[in-house]
């Protein structure tokens, strides 16, 4: 299958090298002409400097060469590049298969589906779950999850996909994995501030088991399905990304834990922290539904409106 991978981090480029062990074709888009001419070059990716690109990678900063008689589009750039880039790329994608990898909401509180949809024709799939990059590119046991309609595409997608370390479950609710999706990462940062505090487990469990609570309450009134969030798209992404040495959700809470300013963390990094951008469209999400979400509106306190994780967690 030849597919198209728009954005060429961490994710995309481990999501390249996993299909490339499958012999599928693969051209992986990156933003940056500069960066995109090294991994094409040197075969390597600053990202991820253990991976050798494989020959069936080819690297470009060219949208349309990228897209050009794809059979699948992989979309894996940040959650608030999402509609800008499928601006520019939609003349150039037919009708094939977009599938979301990208995590988090769309301006306005919308769903990422949503905004792709408005820009393809074709069907549009998320691909989520537990599955760090760093992990995935070596070709570490993992498994994930293929949301989107049933049918015969999807049958073949999750075929293309599938590997022995890399196992592929099916799902229709494509509203409950994106919203697990996009709210691990908040409560992801909270776990980290509880480290940089050295604040135990117990404070950890604490909030990982009451965060599933409001992420599951938010993705029903939505129209998620509850079973989603107990899937590996739910609580399985959510395990994985509180808990690794590979998340740089909790490496950002982990340092406000231990006193330093947001901006300041964020400058230095050199990937998204996807989670302080969904925690303001979480909180605007959760006015806007009338609900009661005490871990993360209290992140939101702790992250912007300069309240300590004690005296939060004081009011959960």
């Amino acid at each position: 299958m030849r597919i198209a991978i728009i954005g060429g981090g961490s994710w995309g480029t481990a999501l390249g090298v996993h299909l490339a062990k499958k012999n599928h074709q693969i051209k992986i888009w990156e933003f940056f002409a500069e960066q995109a001419k090294e991994m094409q070059e040197q075969r390597t990716c600053r990202l991820l400097p253990e991976v050798k690109l494989p020959e069936q990678i080819y690297v470009c900063s060219d949208l349309e060469l990228t897209l050009k008689d794809s059979e699948a589009v992989l979309v894996v750039v940040p959650s608030d590049k999402v509609e800008v880039t499928l601006k520019n790329a939609a003349s150039f994608i037919q009708e094939q298969p977009v599938i979301l990898c990208s995590k988090g909401f769309a301006s306005g509180q919308r769903l990422l589906s949503d905004v792709v949809q408005s820009h393809v024709k074709g069907n549009v799939y998320c691909l989520y779950g537990p599955t760090h990059a760093e992990e995935v590119c070596k070709g570490m046991f993992t498994g994930i999850v293929l949301a989107g309609k049933k049918g015969k595409e999807r049958t073949q997608l999750k075929k293309a996909l599938e590997h022995d370390d890399f196992r592929v479950e099916a799902s229709e609710d494509l509203i409950g994995v994106q919203v697990a999706a996009a709210l691990k990462n908040i409560l992801a940062i909270f776990i980290g501030v509880l480290d940089g505090l050295q604040l135990g487990d117990n404070s950890k469990a604490y909030v990982m088991t009451k965060g599933l609570g409001d992420i599951r309450t938010l993705g029903v009134a939505l129209g998620a399905k509850k079973e989603t969030f107990y899937s590996l798209a739910g609580m399985g992404d959510l395990i994985v990304t509180c808990s690794s040495k590979h998340s740089r959700n909790r490496h950002v809470g982990e340092q406000i834990g231990k006193g330093r300013m947001l901006d300041e963390v964020l400058a230095e990094m050199k990937m998204v922290s996807e989670g302080v951008t969904n925690a303001k469209e979480a909180v605007l999400l959760q006015k806007k539904l009338g609900l009661h979400l005490p871990l993360i509106s209290g992140l939101h306190e702790i992250l912007f409106e300069g309240k300590s994780a004690k005296e939060v967690l004081k009011k959960i």
